[in-house]
């Protein structure tokens, strides 16, 4: 039991020193500011986790369920924006679902979950929201980080440009990747009136890249490298 609360407190302290890094360097290359809206307001980033509970998304070969690599990367990434000095507020903290506690069937508690979610989106004043994913396709040779974006405020196409510039340059130099406008299979954006978009982070399908998207160093350089692109983004000009 020692041992195991030895390693505990050892992996927080690295984290803990990975995101203080990454903070400083940002502070002494200058870009990072005290975080405005295009309005001069203060933004809050609402960072989803992709589904949660009942609704495990995609599952790869090796039994690897997706929600918890979005709850993993979604954590590490809400640590440093909040050590930035932005506010945030997470969709989920644990695999607790967002769907009403009284919806029975699958249907109901999926659909409440997509419900409640926008709720959050529309009753919070000046929100960003970035919800984390992953991909998943019948052809193990597809990889890379892929931004999709809410055709409905033109805010989110220019966030998603600045996220997937910042994981090609930081993370993915290789990663030809375009960023794309939403669709209405993905139901948040396509309905979301505020800034938002959907980071794909990569293909659970692809050996190579799963074993990337397990590891806890790669969910931290992602984690930061989307970070990288969305304090680009309200630092900009």
């Amino acid at each position: 039991m020692k041992r195991r609360i030895v390693i505990i407190l050892f992996s927080l302290a690295a984290l803990a020193a990975f995101f203080a890094l990454s903070v400083f360097i940002y502070y002494q290359s200058g870009k990072l500011g005290i975080p405005v809206s295009a309005d001069g307001s203060e933004p809050i980033i609402i960072v989803d986790a992709g589904h949660g509970g009942f609704d495990g998304g995609a599952v790869a070969d090796d039994g690897t369920v997706e929600k918890d690599l979005n709850l993993q990367i979604a954590l590490k990434l809400n640590d440093i924006l909040r050590m930035a000095g932005y506010k945030t507020i997470l969709t989920r903290t644990d695999d607790t679902p967002t769907s009403d506690p009284d919806a029975k069937t699958i249907r109901e508690k999926k659909h409440t979950d997509l419900v409640n979610r926008m709720k959050l989106i529309e009753e919070t004043p000046n929100a960003y929201f970035v919800s984390i994913h992953q991909n998943m396709f019948g052809v193990s040779s597809y990889w890379g980080s892929q931004v999709f974006y809410s055709g409905n405020n033109p805010e989110s196409e220019i966030l998603a440009k600045n996220v997937q510039q910042s994981i090609r340059e930081l993370l993915q130099p290789n990663n030809k990747r375009e960023i794309k406008k939403s669709g209405k299979s993905i139901y948040l954006l396509y309905y979301a009136e505020k800034p938002a978009i959907l980071i794909e982070c990569g293909f659970m399908s692809n050996g190579p890249e799963l074993a990337k998207l397990k590891n806890e160093d790669y969910q931290k350089k992602l984690a930061f490298a989307i970070f990288c692109g969305i304090n680009e983004y309200f630092n900009s000009p």
